[in-house]
């Protein structure tokens, strides 16, 4: 039986994983972008930075996008979405985008435990993603 944080790690093991498949441009954006978004939840509140990201790519799916930008963003929101999905679940809640819920069901203790724990989720994100994606700098420089 795993713990939670071993459920966590498994499951960014699994998401890093799946952008070492692309392209090395959304490597390195996901990788960069990983690393600021616990800072930016907790500076800007969960629902505002899921719903920035949502912007990045206007809500389309993955295969829609051509900007490599926009398919890391929606690569990062999917992955805290699904994660995230797992927890309201968990709580008897109907499956839907994670952003709708937290706007229109949610409650602010709710919202704080999400928060707390894709703030956990990400800091498994962060360190994969730094030891697997490709970074900027290293292209730059070789």
């Amino acid at each position: 039986m795993r713990t939670l944080e071993q459920e966590r790690a498994k499951y960014a093991f699994d998401v890093v994983h799946e952008v070492k498949e692309k392209s090395s441009k959304v490597q390195e954006s996901y990788n960069s972008y990983s690393k600021k978004a616990a800072v930016l939840i907790l500076t800007n509140g969960l629902g505002n930075t899921l719903a920035y990201y949502k912007s990045k790519f206007k809500g389309k799916k993955f295969e829609e996008l051509e900007e490599d930008d926009e398919k890391a963003y929606c690569l990062l929101y999917k992955h805290i979405n699904n994660w995230l999905l797992r927890k309201i679940n968990v709580a008897g809640n109907c499956e839907k985008d994670v952003l709708e819920w937290i706007i229109e069901d949610a409650t602010s203790l709710q919202v704080y435990l999400l928060t707390r724990e894709v703030v956990l989720l990400l800091n498994w994100i962060k360190r994969f993603a730094d030891a697997e994606l490709e970074r900027e700098e290293e292209r730059t420089s070789g």
